[in-house]
């Protein structure tokens, strides 16, 4: 009865047509929560898994995904030799995500190259950068945020202030590769600067 009152819900979203309306079982929000939580166990990557493939985003800042060598519109199209192209991208995430210290080996079609790629990659518990802050030359701030998570207002509400302890003559907030997250934090954002 679950399964198909699940299905007849997923139908009618469906039937919208609206390319940002679906509907996510328990498990599959649970699965998309948690990166926003702020750790989970794979190789540290956001990831898009709304098209044909599951594609990178952006690989995080010193995870495994970025010291293997994964970029942004790498689609992953193998997962330990086993062809994944023709499935459903959020059961490929679900291959990719596993037990901290084991490997996977991921066959990427990289959107430059013409030859399949291969990375073998160990999995580890990722704490998961909501941004970075420094001060770049020239007197101006720079804050990257990489995801709307559950800490993101308040990491970004300190970074400010260090920042503007230093009197910076601009900011720069760099939003590219941002993976998105909650809608209330992407307005305590906002907030901080309208």
């Amino acid at each position: 009865d679950q399964k198909l009152m699940q299905g007849a819900i997923r139908g009618m979203i469906d039937a919208l047509g609206d390319q940002h309306s679906g509907y996510m079982n328990p498990e599959e929000f649970t699965q998309a929560n948690m990166p926003l939580e702020g750790s989970y166990t794979g190789i540290g990557a956001w990831v898009d898994d709304t098209g044909k493939h599951l594609t990178i985003i952006s690989p995080m800042p010193g995870s495994p995904a970025e010291k293997a060598g994964l970029k942004p519109g790498d689609e992953i199209v193998g997962i330990d030799g086993v062809d994944v192209s023709n499935s459903d991208p959020k059961i490929v995430l679900k291959s990719v995500l596993g037990p901290e210290g084991t490997t996977v080996i991921l066959q990427v079609q990289r959107p430059d190259s013409p030859e399949i790629l291969e990375f073998t990659i160990v999995r580890e518990t990722i704490i998961i950068p909501g941004l970075e802050s420094r001060m770049l030359e020239k007197n101006v701030a720079y804050v990257a945020l990489f995801t709307f998570g559950e800490s993101t207002t308040t990491d970004l509400i300190n970074a400010l202030k260090g920042l503007l302890a230093q009197n910076p003559v601009g900011l720069i907030l760099d939003l590219r590769g941002n993976s998105g997250g909650y809608l209330d934090t992407a307005i305590e954002v906002v907030s901080q600067f309208i």
